[in-house]
């Protein structure tokens, strides 16, 4: 019988082929990814004051300027840093777009350099800063209950698990691989949104 962890690392590998097929469509899709991150965020109650977002890889959805176009809102961006350890997290540095402060970091990602910001709230491994309203996280899938497959380290899953009820997750993926049913497992991500090139998707 095949296992979740099997089902995940096929469904991971159909997910990257399919967006190397992309690449030619790779820059207008992004373009909508943001119009529609924009939009959403423009439409929230409350403009949001700090952002968690990410430096998108090659093919991956978003755009490599995705940290700038949400700072453009005049929002203080806040992008992840792997922290090793036994069960290796993320903390979040403060991202400076007139200057940027990146820096290859592990397996070749660009990190923020920089001190971290800090949860005032706690000192506990894998916690998310409490000042954050969205944040913004990459995916390879997501279905339609909002559970998140990712690339398989754990460290939004394990980052995110505990976090406030007001920091609200919006995974960005392309508009195939938001789907009915992904492969999960209790410890899932699950997020409160999608965003994708065909629009922006709450989750209830």
């Amino acid at each position: 019988m095949t296992t979740t962890t099997e089902l995940k690392k096929r469904t991971r590998a159909k997910v990257r082929a399919a967006r190397i097929h992309r690449v030619d469509e790779r820059p207008s899709r992004d373009r909508n990814i943001q119009a529609h991150l924009l939009d959403a965020l423009a439409k929230l109650p409350c403009a949001p004051s700090t952002i968690g977002a990410y430096v998108p890889l090659p093919n991956e959805p978003g755009g490599a300027d995705l940290p700038d176009v949400l700072a453009r809102t005049g929002a203080r961006v806040l992008l992840p840093r792997v922290v090793r350890g036994d069960a290796p997290s993320l903390e979040w540095v403060e991202y400076q777009p007139d200057n940027p402060n990146l820096a290859e970091g592990t397996w070749g990602i660009l990190e923020p350099v920089g001190e971290p910001v800090g949860n005032s709230e706690s000192n506990a491994v894998h916690t998310f800063p409490t000042c954050v309203d969205v944040i913004v996280t990459p995916a390879l899938s997501i279905d339609y209950h909002g559970i998140r497959l990712g690339q398989g380290g754990g460290f939004y899953d394990r980052t995110l698990a505990n976090r406030p009820a007001h920091v609200k997750v919006w995974a960005v993926v392309d508009h195939e691989e938001f789907t009915r049913d992904v492969p999960c497992q209790d410890h899932d991500l699950v997020v409160d949104a999608v965003v994708n090139d065909l629009g922006y998707f709450p989750i209830f």
